[in-house]
């Protein structure tokens, strides 16, 4: 997933050409630290171009994966003592400043389950949050399925 910092504004293009621009120019690459090195010693993959200043993107050492059309997080996964084929997550909504990633929270849960046509993911504050909505995300997916499995009984009684 290319997770280019959404406050860079110019394409990969005119950033690789403004960068050898720069470089050839002296230019200094800023961090988080208000620390600044030459441009040149930075590679261009490292830094993004934004109000004006080359400034050093952070690294997130974490899986990002999108969950209802948000960017999510992972953290570690979560034990719990309850009877579903779900796995639980830590997780934390992807969040930026000028210098790349904040560090995330981990203040939300996600929620997984794998089948053979795909993985559903879902998110929510708490567990219980997370599987219910991955419930309904999968009740919608298989309705059809769940309905004539659930309802046998009652199906056959009306078509006698």
């Amino acid at each position: 997933m290319n997770n280019r910092n959404p406050l860079a504004i110019q394409t990969i293009e005119q950033k690789s050409k403004q960068y050898t621009y720069d470089c050839a120019h002296d230019a200094r690459a800023y961090s988080d630290a208000q620390t600044s090195v030459p441009l040149r010693d930075v590679n261009v993959d490292d830094v993004e171009f934004i109000g004006g200043l080359w400034r050093i993107q952070s690294k997130l050492e974490h899986e990002i994966i999108k969950i209802r059309n948000r960017d999510m997080i992972l953290g570690s996964r979560l034990e719990h003592n309850e009877r579903t084929f779900f796995e639980y997550y830590r997780a934390a909504f992807l969040f930026y400043n000028c210098y790349g990633p904040l560090p995330p929270r981990f203040d939300m849960v996600a929620a997984k389950y794998t089948t053979d046509h795909g993985t559903y993911w879902a998110y929510g504050k708490t567990i219980a949050d997370a599987r219910a909505y991955l419930g309904i995300r999968l009740y919608d997916q298989y309705m059809d399925l769940i309905h004539s499995v659930a309802c046998k009984n009652t199906i056959q009684k009306t078509r006698k």
